[in-house]
């Protein structure tokens, strides 16, 4: 069956954004050389760093993807790999970093669910990627923010770190309903009962989102659509299977392949 919406190349995720910052500073990482535009060009490679105050474009050589380091000074500080956007808007920069969907994937899956046991991160990954797919555009100049308002994300997370291991092992995985990807949905904790839209106070949408009974039973966090964050957690340490929890809170839709599909 050939999917509604194809995969993408790249998705743009607007990083640090909550911090209004009026400064992002750069620096390569991995024996990465950065060529950085703004308004002249600029090469920066081994312990060279760039502080950026407007508008600039940070390549790796011949325009290609590359790791570096992404600072808002004296707050925060990740590793990215990918392409690296800042725009002024006169008052506040905001930084963009063009990355593979993969590499979002693996990343998201990190932040979301650190802890939990690899089969309830392989479900995150598959409803990460589904909602990276489905639902780009979120915001003005690029497609997701790093903060809970899109999906939790942080920095690449190493190849040999279970969050990766879930990425890698569910590579292309959508969940899909009635051809099309679905904008999969997911909260912290249902307390025992996921919810329908109505119950929400959301609008209608393709997908109705049933209410389903979740083993885990406590405290509620979030808005309890789609995937339970916790009872995927319960359910996986009591031996179900990412197929198996992803059956269980996204009913009638099914588990394809964007890969195979095109």
């Amino acid at each position: 069956m050939m999917l509604a919406l194809a995969i993408v190349a790249t998705v743009r995720i607007g990083a640090f954004g909550l911090f209004h910052p009026v400064e992002v500073e750069v620096q390569p990482a991995r024996a990465s050389v950065l060529i950085v535009d703004a308004g002249h060009r600029q090469r920066l490679e081994g312990a060279a760093k760039l502080r950026l105050t407007s508008a600039a474009r940070v390549t790796g050589v011949d325009g290609r993807e590359a790791w570096f380091w992404l600072s808002v000074p004296g707050k925060i500080r990740r590793e990215f790999h990918g392409l690296l956007d800042v725009h002024s808007d006169g008052n506040r920069l905001q930084a963009i970093v063009e990355m593979d969907p993969e590499t979002a994937v693996a990343s998201i899956v990190a932040a979301e669910m650190p802890r939990a046991p690899f089969e309830a991160q392989k479900a995150q990954a598959v409803v990460a990627r589904s909602f990276l797919i489905a639902a780009r555009g979120r915001h003005e100049g690029f497609d997701f923010c790093d903060t809970t308002h899109c999906q939790f994300l942080r920095e690449s997370p190493p190849d040999a770190s279970p969050a990766h291991r879930a990425q890698e092992s569910t590579r292309g995985l959508v969940l899909s309903y009635q051809g099309r990807v679905l904008t999969a949905l997911y909260s912290a904790d249902c307390g025992g009962r996921t919810q329908t839209l109505e119950e929400a106070g959301w609008h209608a949408e393709e997908y109705p989102y049933f209410a389903v009974e979740c083993p885990r039973r406590g405290g509620i966090s979030g808005h309890r659509l789609g995937m339970c964050q916790a009872g995927a957690a319960d359910l996986a340490r009591h031996g179900k299977t990412f197929r198996e929890i992803l059956s269980l809170y996204f009913p009638a839709t099914s588990l394809d392949d964007l890969v195979r599909s095109r």
